[in-house]
């Protein structure tokens, strides 16, 4: 039975390790079309999606790119999948393959596992 007064927020935070924060800001901006901020004085980026918000903490301790596949995985709804689809693999991002889906999931900068909803 599901609980109807209770649903998911509009916002995520994850974690990553500072050496791919680059990497990151241009997999938000240029893959997914994203505004990517650096909130003041923090190791905070803030990611802005049409529906959503996404922050990423930059930290020494956050779960490398092989463990970060045991974490949560996310999902985002293009558009055109076909043409976000086709910037991943341009992008020479990681491809990750679900035995019970098939789906197109794929790796950003610093492990994080996305899927494409068709």
């Amino acid at each position: 039975m599901v609980n109807n007064s209770v649903a998911l927020g509009n916002r995520v935070h994850m974690y990553a390790h500072p050496d791919v924060r680059e990497n990151l800001i241009e997999f938000f901006t240029k893959i997914l079309g994203c505004e990517a901020a650096l909130m003041a004085g923090t190791r905070i980026l803030v990611i802005r999606f049409p529906n959503s918000s996404l922050s990423v903490e930059f930290t020494d301790d956050a779960l490398d790119e092989h463990l970060a596949q045991r974490g949560t995985w996310l999902e985002v709804k293009p558009d055109d999948p076909v043409a976000l689809k086709k910037k991943i693999l341009a992008a020479g991002l990681t491809r990750v393959v679900h035995p019970g889906s098939d789906r197109f999931y794929f790796q950003s900068p610093g492990g994080q596992v996305w899927g494409i909803v068709e």
